[in-house]
This record gives structure tokens, sequence and C-alpha cells, in this order.
């Protein structure tokens, strides 16, 4: 017998986890929850899950329940669950913070019930069932949170489950993961909503905004109310962030007041040199071990194209990033693939179909 496995709101990580754990052989049943109306439907329509049931129905039947609630309702959610969870469950999140969730796992749960916290360094600025993607985790980094004591056989379960998703699974404690994630993901956040309220001072200005600003400022597009509650409970770690970003400012700044062009230089040095040392490649912190730089076309399909090619050669592209791109000029592209053997392959192979291309 396969595992009964819950999922609890199904906006784009929790139906996104539900199209990739559909044909895992270790699932018996998926079922979701979810409040909003008509969601549920829609959610068996297109796959999602096998069929839908209200919280406490849901839970009860469940071997692993999947909290992917929005962080200002999930002590409320595990609170009216942990009456009905029956022993031996699974009961984990996909939340941004953790150190507040274990609080909550180990305030609300009976011992008979594993708490393991979880967050998939994936998502996208689409909400709801519309952003849901089975290949979402492929490739990502996957944080649990695993508390002392947890019986290791209900550990790999977990594990089992989500390396079927295709993420890279990571583990760490909930307060050093509250304060990467606050240095590389919430500060991120805050600096793009800062640049981009700067912006809007001068609304002019956004018409002559480039790549680069679109780039830098891309999260901020993302949901206001999830961030909200982000930001709000990991505020220690935030705010230290934040004051180690005006301090940064402050310096460069003192720079430009005083036109000291040697120390600005350093400056810029520095921050050139860390971010050519930032992994690039899987998602969150996994290099790929491989990158293959290509200069196409401004045209519809080129990047179908691009895959077409490589595909029909044998090799898989494990990522793919748009360094730049300029309208009816083109755009430059980043492949990541496997091996160097795959990227000497992939540049002969898009060479040969007229495509500039080379390693990095």
């Amino acid at each position: 017998m396969g595992l009964v496995i819950t999922v609890v709101g199904l906006g784009v990580i929790g139906a996104s986890l539900g199209l990739a754990l559909r044909d895992s052989p270790l699932v018996e049943e998926l079922i979701g929850v979810d409040t909003q109306d008509g969601v549920g439907e829609e959610a068996v329509a297109l796959g999602v899950v096998h069929r839908t049931e209200e919280l406490l129905a849901g839970v009860r039947q469940a071997d692993v329940v999947f909290l992917c609630c929005p962080l200002g309702s999930m002590e409320e959610v595990i609170r009216r669950c942990a009456p009905v969870l029956k022993p031996g469950a699974v009961v984990t999140d996909v939340g941004s913070v953790k150190k507040v969730v274990m609080e909550w796992f180990d305030r609300w749960l009976p011992a008979s019930v594993c708490g393991i916290g979880g967050h998939p360094m994936a998502g996208s600025e689409k909400t709801g069932l519309a952003g849901a993607d089975r290949y979402l985790f492929e490739n990502a980094v996957y944080i649990m949170v695993v508390p002392p004591g947890t019986p290791s056989g209900v550990c790999q379960v977990l594990t089992d489950l989500i390396s079927h998703t295709g993420a890279k699974i990571i583990r760490m404690d909930a307060e050093e993961h509250d304060r990467l994630v606050a240095t590389v993901s919430h500060l991120p956040h805050l600096a793009a909503v800062a640049l981009v309220n700067q912006a809007g001072r001068r609304p002019e200005a956004l018409a002559l905004a480039g790549g680069g600003f679109r780039d830098t400022t891309r999260v901020a597009s993302s949901n206001p109310a999830m961030w909200e509650d982000i930001l709000v409970f990991n505020k220690e770690a935030v705010l230290e962030q934040v004051d180690g970003l005006i301090e940064q400012l402050t310096r460069l700044r003192v720079c430009l007041v005083e036109a000291n062009r040697t120390k600005l230089r350093q400056e810029l040095d520095r921050a050139r040199d860390l971010r050519e040392s930032v992994p690039r490649g899987s998602r969150g912190v996994l290099p790929s071990a491989c990158e293959v730089i290509t200069v196409v076309p401004d045209r519809p399909g080129v990047i179908g194209h691009l895959g077409t090619i490589l595909g029909e050669g044998g090799i898989n592209i494990v990522d793919i990033e748009i360094l730049r791109v300029r309208e009816g000029d083109g755009g430059t592209i980043r492949l990541g693939v496997p091996s160097p053997q795959d990227g000497e392959q992939a540049v002969r192979l898009l060479r040969s179909a007229g495509i500039k291309a080379w390693m990095r």
C-alpha cells in the first residue's frame, strides 16, 4: 500500500507539489484542501490531486501532510489539525521561514506525530493554479529542518517523496536557514521594493527601464500578502540584513560625496568578483557542472529551437537563464548542462546549426 498525501493549500507550490508527486510509486492517493471556491474542483480536473476534502477530513486520512498555506494562517491550521492526525503521521510545510514554524509544530502537534520543516527554493511570480508546474522543483534546492530525535525511517519517507520531485535536499537547522534566506532572498526582495518605489517617484523614468532594472526588480512583482508574512515572521534576521545594507549604501555614498574614485572602484571590483563567485546553474546553491553561452536572434520559438537541437543530441538542459535581451536584436542565453563533455558537444551542435556558442 502506498501513502495517502494531503496537500493543504493549492496555490503555486501546493499544486506543483501535487503534480510532481502524483505519479510517484510511493503515493496511493493525493488529497487536496483549499478554502477558495472552485479551486478544489479545478485542481481535480487538472490532475493536481485525486480528490478534495474539507481540512479535518483531509488530514485525518493522511500519512503525510504538506502545509502549503500562507504563513499568516499556518499556526491556526496546525492547531486545528493536531487533534485528528493519526499516530505516525508526518506534517511538513513549505514556508520561507522555519524557526517560527518549528515552534508551532512543537507547541501543537501531539508526540505521536512528527513535524519536519521544509522550504523548496523555487517559486513563481504567478499565483494560484495558473502557475502550477510539474517541474517547478526540478534541480531546485529543498531545505529540510529535522528536529532532534526524529526517527530515521520517518525522515526517509519524506526524503524519498521530495526526491521524486527532482529537488535536491539540504538539511540545516531552523535558525541557520532563517539567517541565510534573510541574506539571499528576503533582503533582495526589500531592495527590489525600494528600487521600484524610488523609480516610481519619477514615473517617466520607468519608460526608460531596460533589462538591468527589470532583472534587479523582478521579485517586486511577487504576492505582497505572502511577502508581508515572510518579512514579519523573519523580522529579526531581516532587520540585521537591512542594517548591513544601509552600511553598504552609506559607504558608497561617502565615496561619491568625497569623489574618492579609488575607494569606489575597490567597492565595484569587490562586488563584481563576489558576484562572479556565486554558483550558477541549479536553483538555490547547487551549481551546474558546465555552462554554455549562446547568442540568438530575437524571434518566436528560439528557446525551443535551442532545446530541440540539444535534445536531439541527447543533451539535457538542467538550467537556463536569459542573461540579456534587446528587442529586435536578439539576446544572450546561458544553458546549464550536466558535464564538460556535454558542454563541448552542445557547442558543436549549436555551431553546426549556425548559432554562436561557447563554454564558460
